[in-house]
Formats: C-alpha cells, structure tokens, sequence
C-alpha cells in the first residue's frame, strides 16, 4: 500500500517532512476517503489548537466569564454595604384611627411598608425603621430633618369633617419618590378603615371591603408557558448567550477555514495536497477539523459558565449572609435541555456557514482578499444574528417564525424562540431536519467550486461562470 504525505502549512517544499500526515493510497475508495477525511481532521484540529493564539484566545475569555459572572453579585455586596434603613418618624394627633392608636398604629404601618418587603433586603434588615413622636410635636423632627439625622415626618391630623389628614415632609429631592408612593397608599388605607369604623361597620366587614375579587386568567394560546420565573430567566440568558457564542465561533471559525484555504494556495501547498486527497476530502476535513476545535473552545466557555452560575448562590450566602432576595439562576431540566439544542444549532449552524466559508476561501488568490470575498456569507449570517434580538417582543410574530425556518437563519432565531419558550417540538424537528438537507445541498455546490477554485490563479469567475461551474463540474 502506497502513502503520500499531507504537508503543514508552515512547509514551503515537499521535501520539508516534519508535521507531515500520512495519507493512504491503497484499500477502497470509501475507505480510502474516510481515512483521509480523519488524517485530514486531525491535522487541521491540532494546528488549530496547539496555536498560541488559540490559547491566549481562549484563557482570556474564560476570565472574562469568571469576572462577568461576579458582577451581579458584586453589585449586589456594594449594594448591601451602603445601603440604610429609610427612618421614619410618625406623630399622631388625629387620636385613634379605627380603633389602632401608639404601638398598634405603628405596628400596622411597619407591618404595611415593611411586609411586602420582609426578608427580600439582602444585607438582613428592614428598609424602613419606624418610630412616633409625642402628640404635637414635629419641629424638632423637621431640624432633624434638615440635619440628615430623619428621613421622613408623617404628621396625622383629623379635619373638620373627621376625616384623617397626613402631611408627608421629606428630604429627599427625587422626583420618583416611591416611598412617598408606598405611604400614600397606606395612608389611603387607614382613611378607609378609619371612615368605615366611624359608619359602625363590624372588623369583618371591612376586611371584606379589602378582600380581592376572583379573577381567573384563561390564556387561549397553545404551548402557553407555565414555567417558573427562575427556569424562564435562566432560558433566556443560556439562549442570548449561546446567539452571542454561535455569533462569535461561526464567524472567527467560518473565516478560520476561508483564510486556511487561502493561505495554503498562496504558499502553493494546495498544489500538494490534491495529489495527497480529494478536494473534497480536503474541503470537509478541513472544515470538520477547524469546527471540532471551536466545539472544543465553545465546551470550554459554557463548562466554565454553568460552573460560575452554580457557584452564585453560596458565594451570596459567604458575603451576603443572606440569599433570600438575591438574584439567581436555576440550572434546570428545561436549560439543559436549551444546552443540548444551543449545541445541535451551533454543530449545524457551522456546518452550513463553513462549507460557504470554505469555497469564497478557494475563489481568492491572496490571504487580504478573504475579507471582501466572504462579506456576502457574513451579512447573510448578520441578518438572523439582528433578527434574533428584535424579536425578543414578539417571538410568536409570523415573520419571525418564517425566519426561524429559513436554515442559514435558523441557529440564532430558534435559539430566541425556545428562550421565550413558545417553540414546538415538532418546530424544532423540522428545523433541525431543514438545515441538515441545507448542509448536504450546500456542500455539494460548496465542494464544486471548492474543486474549481483551489488550483485557479487567475482571475477571480463572475456569478455566471460560477453557475456553469457548479452545472458541469
């Protein structure tokens, strides 16, 4: 059995032998072609990844995702750290408000600012500290105001008509004050309570008054979605993270490929390697061998990235002490299930980029041409990147779902449609399906003018002779 071997890019001779892959001649044809399709791989992952830059590359991201992952939760300690009780003093002069006066006033107000908040202050206190002040007072407390020592002065007072009075002083200068929002609703609470005890109704009547209606909410849409906000948070953040990912490999490997092609034609390497193995053999291993290393990088960020999200929550309870109303985000079924699907899209998705890639690569003559060559495949890419952030507020809009069928589109929109969860699984199916018929179509045209283009110096083919080429080739 004969062997021919597969030069590196950085020979210049066919005498050089060093990082040479061997390639076999002999057995069957489809022996022969998987054989050179392996070596052809490994050839292409290993220059790939043994790169220095590659490894740069890929250490420097990993740190940014550690340092990202830390920002909520840094924010957060800075938040607790600084942040104070808002404190509030309360003078009653109106007497008893339905029937609540001194300390039980004061606890049904506290009870009425703090409760809906209870537990949530990640720094373990409550946001407001409440206190009264003798009847009739309320200068020494607006001093205090002025001084930065009090924050609020309710003053209660009873009108002519016995209707509750409150005077709201305050220093702050914000023109969204919402706990002057909070304390006027409760204000207007103890006015109703106060004016239903003078009209003899009994306890149990007025809390009727505040009882809530009975409202049922029946959503006539299919698939409607009845997860839990932490796995509906966790969806969308793995789903924009993996479009931004997809984004990012698809392109820096998609034109890793058209810039391999290119600069082996310009060493003229190419002229050896189509006598070591098909252009075909050398367009899809190339292309496996280059997508494989960036599964290797992309496995690496999203490891990394699950392992930070994991850790957000004892890191919270190490510096916080108190996790109750951190922000978190639940590694569940439904987000694994997003993982595997974010890898099925990215696997796909750079197969049918890479093989368009790949043939723009084989039509240029020099390295700096590949830019220009490959504008065309990067806007068409661009348009579901785009698409799949402007159709965050109606994922279910006609026009997106076509989009998400269209394959060169479809890895980023059906990322952003199974994030909001309004995806079928017959959906999913289809356009899985969809896009491995888009790849095979794809990579017959590729493969055509891949053959045509990589021993061609001349001058670049116009579209007609490209048609003729992928006809009669």
């Amino acid at each position: 059995m004969s062997k021919q071997t597969l030069p590196t890019p950085a020979q210049e001779a066919p005498a050089e032998n060093q990082g040479n892959v061997v390639v076999s001649r002999g057995g069957t044809t489809n022996q022969n072609t998987w054989r050179n399709i392996g070596l052809i791989i490994g050839r292409e992952y290993n220059n790939r990844v043994k790169q220095r830059s590659f490894i740069i590359g890929t250490i420097v991201i990993l740190v940014l995702v550690i340092i990202a992952s830390f920002v909520p939760t840094i924010f957060q300690v800075i938040t607790a750290k600084t942040s104070s009780q808002t404190k509030i003093v309360i003078v009653n002069n109106a007497g008893p408000i339905a029937g609540l006066d001194g300390a039980a006033l004061t606890k049904y107000i506290a009870t009425g600012l703090n409760g809906a908040t209870a537990g949530q202050s990640t720094n373990g206190q409550s946001p407001f500290a409440i206190s009264t002040a003798p009847t009739g007072s309320g200068a020494t407390e607006q001093q205090q105001m002025k001084n930065g020592h009090l924050d609020i002065l309710l003053v209660i007072d009873r009108q002519a008509s016995q209707d509750v009075h409150f005077t709201y002083y305050t220093s702050s200068g914000s023109l969204t004050d919402t706990t002057q929002t909070q304390i006027q609703a409760l204000a207007g609470q103890l006015s109703l309570l106060d004016k239903a005890s003078r009209l003899g109704l009994t306890p149990t009547q007025t809390s009727s008054l505040f009882a809530q209606p009975a409202f049922t909410v029946v959503n006539t849409k299919q698939n409607q979605d009845t997860r839990s906000v932490s796995d509906i948070v966790a969806s969308y953040v793995i789903a924009y993270a993996g479009i931004i990912l997809i984004f990012m490999s698809v392109f820096i490997y998609g034109m890793g490929v058209a810039m391999g092609v290119a600069e082996e034609k310009g060493n003229r390497i190419m002229e050896l390697l189509v006598n070591a193995a098909t252009p075909f053999q050398l367009m899809v291993g190339k292309i496996i061998g280059i997508g494989a290393a960036g599964l290797t990088q992309m496995a690496a960020f999203v490891f990394v990235g699950i392992i930070m999200l994991l850790l957000q929550n004892p890191l919270k309870a190490v510096l916080l002490g108190n996790t109750s109303g951190a922000f978190s985000i639940n590694i569940t079924g439904t987000s694994i299930t997003l993982l595997i699907l974010l890898l099925v899209y990215f696997i796909l998705g750079f197969l049918l980029y890479a093989t368009l890639f790949a043939a723009m690569g084989a039509l240029v003559k020099r390295q700096d041409e590949v830019q220009n060559a490959i504008q065309p495949v990067t806007w068409l890419f661009m348009v579901g990147y785009i698409v799949s952030f402007i159709g965050i507020s109606n994922p279910n809009a006609t026009w997106i779902r076509v989009i998400s069928y269209i394959p060169f589109w479809t890895p980023t929109t059906m990322l952003m449609r199974i994030g909001s969860g309004s995806v079928a699984g017959w959906e999913i199916a289809l356009t899985i399906a969809l896009m491995i018929v888009a790849i095979a179509i794809c990579t017959f045209i590729s493969a055509r003018i891949y053959r045509f283009g990589v021993l061609m110096y001349g001058q670049k083919p116009g579209l007609r002779q490209l048609i003729k080429v992928v006809r009669t080739q």
